[in-house]
């Protein structure tokens, strides 16, 4: 299950795309998913390919790192109180990123299939506004579940 550690945080105040990153690497970290270089891997490859992402109503991160950090497949959520700036996937225009998805996966084609799965929900307007208001674990796990990430 890439939920199965429930690292999953709502209404976090950051300031930063650095501080946001950190506080939910942090927590990849506490439940053992990383290596010790997990977090800083994850800082320094937003900073040379950036993952932000404009969508139709909010904008969105994937943040993501090696696979050679990664010791247990998982994925994290956090959803900001504040929106934080992130450059764009692509062109690295500014993002005000308030949703964060943050992959720790082991293999390349399973980051694949989880990006272009995530790609999908993105492009869904009601599943991200649901995304924007729930503050239930169990809710949010079962819309994971309805577009196939469990």
């Amino acid at each position: 299950m890439l939920f199965n550690k429930q690292i999953i945080l709502f209404d976090e105040l950051v300031e930063t795309r650095q501080e946001a990153e950190s506080l939910l690497a942090d927590q990849f970290m506490l439940e053992g998913v990383g290596t010790e270089q997990f977090g800083e891997s994850i800082l320094k490859r937003e900073a040379e390919f950036p993952t932000g992402l404009n969508t139709e109503t909010v904008g969105i991160a994937i943040p993501h790192t090696d696979s050679d950090k990664v010791l247990i497949p998982q994925i994290g959520f956090m959803r900001l109180k504040t929106p934080v700036t992130f450059k764009q996937m692509g062109d690295n225009s500014p993002v005000a990123v308030k949703l964060i998805f943050m992959l720790a996966l082991k293999k390349s084609d399973d980051q694949l299939k989880m990006l272009q799965t995530l790609m999908a929900l993105f492009q869904d307007s009601q599943k991200v506004d649901r995304l924007l208001r729930i503050s239930d674990k169990q809710e949010f796990l079962k819309i994971m579940n309805a577009i196939g990430i469990k």
